[in-house]
């Protein structure tokens, strides 16, 4: 029991801002773990949906309301996926071969492709969550846990039997994700999809549209870049969230009208 413990704050350590004291080797011991991400996301939602959820009580405007769960998110998310999703907008608008792309994303300065993906994604984000602010409290903390824990999984999908393009927290993450693990993160992502969201439909079709959208991510990588890094691993978390929070938006306006 205590080994599971510190395998979880291990992941919590990786995944998060949450200072829990993993030892030094806790990456790798993260890494080994990785099904045990979802249980970190649904946390993570947990916190960044009670921060909706108490200022729709306390009565904030939506608009405000939503600005509380996006700062609350990132708060606790940090932004080392939104530094993968910058950087993967620049590898692929460079002109030129996998390894010129490469080059581009692993180039600390950001460009103009960067700064574009990663607004669209911030604003996409932000609007989602708005979006269902709108409906009500309960909708507003659901689905930030049902989105963490779709876009956790889905980092695993992005994983899972991929191509390394160079030794990293890639390689590494692609290494431990083996078809067992993911099957166990699959499983658990399901049970919290169907028994946290506010209705079992829109967990389902959450993770759905997540898992698809990051199947595509992974497949528009291996064209540019020939194969997965980090940086397409951590952009794999925000697109996904996005594509879950889109399909609740959906799903809980459609069940509550």
């Amino acid at each position: 029991m205590k080994g599971f413990f510190s395998s979880l704050s291990s992941c919590f350590t990786f995944l998060s801002t949450i200072p829990l004291g993993a030892s030094s080797d806790g990456i790798e011991d993260a890494m080994r773990h990785v099904y045990l991400f979802p249980v970190c996301a649904a946390v993570i939602g947990f916190l960044a949906g009670g921060v909706g959820y108490v200022a729709s009580y306390l009565s904030f405007h939506p608009v405000i309301v939503a600005l509380f769960t996006f700062t609350a998110l990132y708060s606790l998310t940090g932004i080392n996926h939104l530094d993968g999703l910058a950087d993967l907008g620049d590898g692929m608008v460079t002109h030129g071969d996998s390894r010129r792309k490469i080059a581009a994303m692993k180039d600390l300065a950001v460009g103009t492709g960067g700064v574009g993906l990663l607004v669209f994604g911030l604003i996409a984000t932000y609007t989602a969550i708005l979006s269902i602010a709108y409906i009500s409290p309960l909708s507003l903390f659901s689905a930030l846990v049902v989105g963490e824990v779709c876009s956790k999984h889905a980092m695993l999908t992005v994983s899972l039997r991929a191509r390394a393009v160079h030794d990293g927290m890639g390689s590494l993450t692609i290494r431990h994700t083996t078809p067992a693990r993911y099957l166990m993160s699959l499983a658990i992502t399901l049970v919290i999809c169907t028994t946290l969201c506010e209705f079992p439909v829109g967990g389902v079709g959450a993770l759905i549209v997540s898992t698809l959208a990051a199947l595509l991510l992974r497949e528009e990588a291996k064209r540019h870049f020939g194969g997965i890094s980090g940086d397409v691993i951590g952009a794999s978390n925000e697109v996904a969230r996005i594509a879950a929070l889109v399909t609740l938006s959906g799903v809980l306006s459609w069940m509550h009208s």
